[in-house]
């Protein structure tokens, strides 16, 4: 080896101890603190202790039963209960940037699903924000969700199909008849898309209160021949 490939390497070796180094003091000045319980976290690229992570409570399957099905919808399945817990991690995910909450919760959704739930042909189609909404926030939280129940299922993620035309209200203080009335007209489906061979989606959003938002998707959907739309959320409130 000449002398400057070996300088070169040295140079390598000593950025990336310098590196190392860097993160592991700013580690230590500025640890990680938990965004639901304000403790410090010593688990890595997380911004959710274990402990509030174990803190998320499935819903049994007789708060599931009792919820209303929106009349598009085949079924509807929220996977955990609304609790102060998975709040701060759901707006920490919508409002602050942290994607891999989004990823994660996927992956714990994904672990609670029944097996028949998401068969091998069906389609995992996130919820669309309207474009002025996405440009604003930068992502859709949905797909974030939506690719950590990929990563454990194996189904296809289609973000491309439904579009959102109509920039909503936010829906957080309406009744059940206002925001029904809200969502009406508020997503149209991708001209350019060829749902022919698409028999089965599953719809992702971040909470189920009333499904106006789902039921929205779900009618443009079907009214191009999709025989089975179901919506999975990550929570419900009891």
């Amino acid at each position: 080896m000449n002398s400057t490939a070996v300088s070169v390497d040295r140079n390598r070796t000593l950025k990336m101890i310098a590196r190392e180094f860097y993160h592991g003091l700013t580690s230590l000045l500025f640890p990680a603190i938990c965004i639901v319980c304000d403790q410090r976290i010593d688990e890595p690229n997380t911004v959710v202790c274990h402990n509030c992570w174990s803190d998320l409570k499935v819903l049994s399957t007789d708060i599931v039963k009792m919820k209303q099905i929106p009349e598009q919808l085949d079924t509807i399945l929220p996977v955990f209960e609304f609790n102060d817990t998975i709040q701060k991690i759901i707006h920490g995910l919508k409002y602050s940037g942290y994607k891999s909450s989004g990823v994660h919760l996927g992956r714990l959704m994904a672990a609670q699903l029944p097996q028949d739930f998401l068969l091998k042909d069906t389609v995992l189609m996130p919820v669309p924000l309207h474009p002025l909404k996405k440009r604003e926030r930068g992502y859709n939280q949905s797909m974030y969700i939506a690719r950590g129940i990929a990563e454990i299922s194996g189904n296809i993620i289609r973000d491309n199909v439904l579009n959102r035309v109509k920039n909503t209200v936010t829906q957080t203080h309406l009744d059940a008849h206002e925001r029904h009335a809200n969502m009406q007209n508020a997503f149209a489906v991708n001209r350019s898309c060829d749902l022919s061979g698409i028999y089965s989606i599953v719809l992702i959003d971040d909470v189920f209160t009333t499904g106006a938002t789902m039921n929205a998707a779900a009618t443009v959907l079907k009214s191009r021949g999709v025989a089975s739309i179901r919506g999975l959320t990550v929570a419900a409130p009891i």
